[in-house]
């Protein structure tokens, strides 16, 4: 399926039987300044994130996610340092990886639905609260 590259399409898309996708989008919209997470998307330019020493998505085991906090990114960001855009991309790229196997798993477990719905209410969560 070209295109379909949000986390929720993609989720539906599998659901309804597709399981090829291609998309741009975990690519630009890391250069973009965007972080998809469990509990939705970050957008690092926020100022809110300019003294916050958490990572990421703390369920994430990424780089960025490991080694950067969200303070670091949105100053690298801000900066207009390249360094910025490429651990965001590599964030996103774990983040697409992790809801794949997520969802394989679920399926070859016959817990599609349950998963489904743990996706859902953890993305309406909505990002963590500012410190």
């Amino acid at each position: 399926l070209m295109g379909v590259g949000k986390p929720d399409d993609i989720v539906g898309a599998v659901k309804r039987g597709i399981d090829m996708m291609d998309c741009v989008l975990p690519s630009r919209s890391g250069r973009t300044g965007q972080a998809f997470t469990r509990r939705g998307v970050v957008n690092i330019k926020n100022a809110r994130h300019t003294d916050d020493p958490r990572p990421l998505d703390a369920e994430c085991g990424c780089p960025a996610c490991r080694g950067y906090s969200r303070a670091y990114l949105h100053h690298v960001f801000r900066a207009g340092e390249m360094i910025s855009g490429m651990l965001l991309t590599w964030h996103n790229l774990q983040y697409y990886q992790d809801l794949m196997a997520g969802m394989r798993d679920a399926i070859a477990e016959g817990r599609f639905r349950a998963w489904e719905a743990e996706f859902h209410a953890g993305r309406s969560e909505g990002d963590i609260p500012p410190l």
